[in-house]
């Protein structure tokens, strides 16, 4: 092999090898084709970096008449680590694409020199042969920086592949990675033209876009990338499909980063996951919530630590007598700084870094605590519902923990309802199932949270026998004036009793919306019409009205 055939390279305005000559990849060691895709900086070492850099600084705002050729003295690495000293001739692309430019490469030795030393950390990911993370990060510094003069924005979609996990445990990482490759390239081959594709993490992977496309141009790219990457895929001897969580962020050029479009898509796509995968969200250019989720965690944390969370407490009332039912026990958290921190704030952080274990814990404990005290104090048997997470259902010790608190605090299991959501059910059905049977017959209630805005799959209420559901307040507070909405309430009702299941309706805000719960046959009721959530020592007056073994009267 001569090291003196043609080496040309023809690069983008974001550092990406479009096209490269035949003899560039036997000048870098490489098998033909493999260059275009790569960044430019990733085939050379740290001082050339520095040079490729300021070049594209300088010529950023050139036009292929005004940018001249200019040389440079470069040290190429080639793929068996060994670098070949070279002279770089640059020219800027006769297309006129401000940055974009032609680099050709003359060896200044007969042969490589070898290198005793280790290449430096790689800009590719070797599995997919996308940019990684750290490419990421040149591809779109690179394009905030060349779209400046032209008022352009760059977007980031973050790709987050759906359950990879289950892939991995069931069919082997050898399939595992087989899939990634297969997004990778299915992505790069139908993107191509729409942006540059990146693997930043294990099952993570980015588009990054530059222009003055509208948002009304993503929002339609989204979906088609989703549907690319659900398309079969046959590996193994299996054809497996996969879904993702799709997060966008756009930025301004001017007043972007990479740091700060990251957080953005981010923040985006762990929006998609909540609600409910495979879906995506596109985050406004407006700020992000300022406590990020590091952060957010680590006063989460001290908060759980030093006693700084409370449970509220709101009645559940029966629609025919007007008595007080039962209490549904919600968290609440008021910090020094922050002051109220929102449920729907912290509970996704909590979920997402394994604080919700021993969030749940704590709950239960406080709920039964209370159980027993107002039983002590005003012989008040008043059941407490207390929501749980799947990510404490799906924990192996849950049922050893739950027998122990209620033994602990001498609470009859009858004194506790469990608060499930429809989401809660899809990841584990089989064990979930048989984990509802053994709470009822311990007399433990079992109920099913916002029903109607998951799944509502029939099946998994005919294995998972609920003592209740709640119908969610989106349904419930237009009931008195909608027809769809007294049409679903109506139905969920008959499917709750058909299979012997108590209906709660959340949200009740009226005396309209509780005429018409009491027509259609609902149980109970709660929402601001008969009370708002309130800490347990406000409900102590009432408690004390209430004789033992008699009915609670309704709250003023």
């Amino acid at each position: 092999m001569s090291f003196l055939d043609t080496c040309q390279l023809y690069v983008s305005a974001s550092g990406m090898i479009d096209d490269a000559s035949a003899g560039a990849a036997a000048f870098f060691g490489l098998a033909p084709g493999a260059l275009q895709g790569q960044l430019l900086l990733d085939r050379f070492d740290a001082s050339s970096r520095d040079h490729l850099r300021a070049l594209w600084r300088r010529w950023s705002e050139a036009s292929a008449e005004s940018g001249g050729p200019c040389e440079h003295a470069l040290t190429a690495l080639r793929a068996d680590g060994s670098r070949m000293p070279s002279l770089g001739i640059f020219r800027l692309a006769c297309d006129g694409e401000a940055g974009r430019f032609v680099l050709r490469l003359q060896p200044l030795a007969d042969q490589p020199a070898p290198s005793g030393t280790q290449l430096p950390e790689s800009f590719h990911d070797p599995l997919t042969g996308l940019p990684n993370r750290r490419g990421a990060r040149e591809l779109i510094e690179a394009s905030l920086q060349m779209g400046v003069q032209a008022a352009e924005s760059v977007t980031v979609v973050c790709i987050d592949l759906d359950n990879f996990r289950s892939i991995n445990e069931g069919y082997g990482h050898d399939v595992a990675e087989e899939v990634l490759r297969c997004v990778g390239a299915r992505l790069r081959q139908r993107a191509l033209g729409l942006g540059r594709v990146c693997r930043s993490a294990g099952d993570e992977f980015l588009v990054i876009r530059r222009g003055s496309s509208s948002e009304e141009e993503t929002r339609r790219l989204v979906p088609q990338l989703m549907r690319w990457i659900q398309e079969p895929i046959e590996v193994g001897g299996e054809t497996l499909i996969v879904t993702a969580s799709v997060g966008v962020a756009t930025h301004d050029c001017a007043a972007g980063s990479f740091d700060a479009l990251m957080q953005r898509a981010g923040y985006a796509m762990s929006r998609a996951k909540r609600l409910g995968r495979n879906t995506w969200y596109f985050a406004s250019r407006d700020p992000i919530p300022r406590l990020q989720h590091q952060a957010l965690k680590t006063r989460l944390y001290r908060a759980l630590e030093q006693g700084r969370l409370a449970l509220h407490y709101q009645p559940i009332v029966d629609l025919r007598t007007g008595e007080v039912r039962a209490f549904e026990a919600l968290m609440r958290w008021h910090d020094e700084q922050l002051g109220e921190v929102s449920p729907a704030q912290f509970i996704p952080v909590a979920e997402e870094s394994g604080l919700m274990g021993a969030l749940g814990a704590w709950s239960l404990e406080q709920a039964c605590r209370q159980s027993a005290s107002w039983l002590a104090t005003h012989g008040a048997t008043m059941p407490i519902a207390v929501n749980i997470s799947a990510v404490q259902l799906q924990r192996g010790e849950f049922e050893e923990e739950l027998l122990r608190i209620l033994q602990e605090f001498s609470v009859q299991p009858g004194m506790l309802e469990l608060e499930v959501t429809e989401s809660a059910l899809i990841h584990d059905s089989a064990h979930l199932a048989g984990l509802s049977l053994r709470l009822r017959e311990l007399g433990v209630g079992v109920a099913i949270d916002d029903f109607g805005t998951g799944y509502s799959n029939l099946l998994y209420l005919k294995h998972f026998h609920p003592s209740k559901l709640k119908i969610d307040r989106s349904f419930v507070r237009t009931i008195a004036s909608t027809d769809e909405d007294r049409a679903i309430v109506r139905a969920v009702i008959d499917l709750a009793h058909a299979i012997g299941a108590r209906v709660v309706a959340e949200g009740v805000e009226s005396g309209d919306v509780v005429r018409m719960l009491g027509e259609l046959g609902c149980d109970e009721a709660q929402g601001y019409h008969f009370a708002r959530p309130c800490a347990a020592q406000h409900l102590s007056a009432w408690l004390a009205r209430a004789r033992p073994g008699k009915a609670l009267a309704p709250m003023a």
